[in-house]
């Protein structure tokens, strides 16, 4: 039975990854997404919760939604559609790790990666908020070592929806004003960059600890 959910999963995986090199949604990134879902004006927003809910099978980063939900749709609209999708690709990501991660894979990857874990794991609330909050870090690959380390479901989910929310409404208001002032995107990308780069701070502190 184990077998047989992780042989369904990985053609899951396989569909999902079949639809984006058919529809070639890896070129060009937002602007492929963008042009996609504006092929199916009626059915964009299921279509966009969809794909950007899978975009963590496809490896596609979540700056690319966040910027392609602000173009498409109005900012209230654009800003749920991504939260939501965003929450769900993470809790996903939750529930693949522990349904398919064997123990003794698990250890494997501990023992490839113990630094990694084991900040993660000393840390795990502070490090999983820092991860999800900074686009310069691999916030999937801190999610993933997250739940390896037994981080609650619900720790776990209220850690991603806090500390990502606000970026999240940082990066629609950035993709919005794309469409309206040079300005207010020049002001917005500055305050993302300025973020990052205490994020990273952050993030440094804590890694050489």
């Amino acid at each position: 039975m184990n077998k047989l959910f992780k042989g369904m999963i990985f053609l899951c995986w396989i569909a999902i990854l079949g639809v984006f090199l058919k529809y070639q949604l890896y070129i060009d990134g937002a602007s492929k997404i963008t042009s996609f879902l504006q092929a199916y004006p009626k059915y964009s927003t299921l279509l966009f919760l969809t794909i950007a809910s899978f975009r963590i099978f496809t490896l596609v980063p979540c700056t690319v939604f966040i910027i392609s939900a602000g173009i498409l749709f109005n900012p209230v609209e654009a800003f749920i559609l991504v939260t939501i999708a965003n929450l769900l690709s993470e809790i996903f990501l939750f529930l693949f790790v522990k349904a398919t991660i064997g123990m003794g894979y698990q250890e494997k990857i501990i023992n490839k990666y113990p630094k990694i874990y084991s900040l993660i794991q000393n840390n795990n609330v502070k490090i999983l908020a820092l991860g999800v909050s900074s686009p310069i870090v691999p916030s999937d690959v801190v999610c993933f070592f997250s739940v390896l380390t037994g981080m609650s479901f619900i720790k776990y989910v209220l850690t991603i929806f806090i500390a990502d929310t606000p970026v999240i409404l940082l990066y629609t208001f950035l993709g919005i004003s794309m469409k309206y002032s040079i300005y207010v995107f020049i002001i917005t990308l500055i305050i993302i960059i300025s973020i990052s780069y205490v994020n990273c701070r952050k993030w440094n502190s804590e890694a050489n600890l």
